[in-house]
């Protein structure tokens, strides 16, 4: 009786795993503090911003435990040295690190900046992105967490934002 009463109390009290597999979605919204850097006409002086915004929407959908492939559509405004406005449009990969309550992933893009406003020239131009963050699973089909998230590639400008999001999963079973 005591060894059954303590496997059950080991049981319930393990971490829950946070199972997800092929096909499960996700539909993410959030909201971050933006910035860029970018050389002056010169190519003497980094400028960036006083204050940025930005908020972003990502997809993705699972194929396995670890890994999905994702889609995102992001835009900014940078106040300071005149408004500038940036979207980002990506696809990539998305590798979670673990997957209990507090879910670690790094993610993996690439797409197009389109840009224009204060210090930029508009126009739009190819675009790396590099991300990562933690979710906290409130529920199997909702999580909250902290994301980052940089692009740079073959241009001048980088782009930072660091943020909340809020994430609704569904098909996992």
């Amino acid at each position: 009786m005591r060894a059954s009463l303590v496997l059950a109390a080991a049981v319930l009290g393990a971490p829950s795993v946070a199972l997800a597999g092929e096909g499960e979605r996700a539909l993410s919204v959030s909201v971050a503090y933006a910035t860029y850097a970018t050389p002056d006409a010169e190519m003497e002086e980094t400028l960036t911003p006083s204050i940025g915004g930005a908020v972003a929407v990502t997809y993705e959908r699972a194929l396995g435990d670890e890994v999905s492939w994702r889609a995102d559509l992001g835009f900014a405004t940078y106040l300071g040295g005149g408004t500038a406005l940036s979207g980002l449009g990506t696809v990539g990969l998305v590798y979670r690190i673990d997957v209990l309550k507090y879910v670690p992933y790094v993610d993996v893009g690439v797409g197009a900046l389109a840009r224009g406003g204060g210090p930029f020239e508009t126009g739009v131009e190819p675009a790396l992105r590099l991300g990562g963050g933690v979710d906290l699973l409130k529920s199997r089909a909702r999580s909250v967490g902290l994301v980052v998230v940089m692009t740079s590639f073959a241009s001048t400008t980088t782009t930072l934002a660091v943020g909340l999001r809020t994430t609704w999963r569904w098909g996992y079973f």
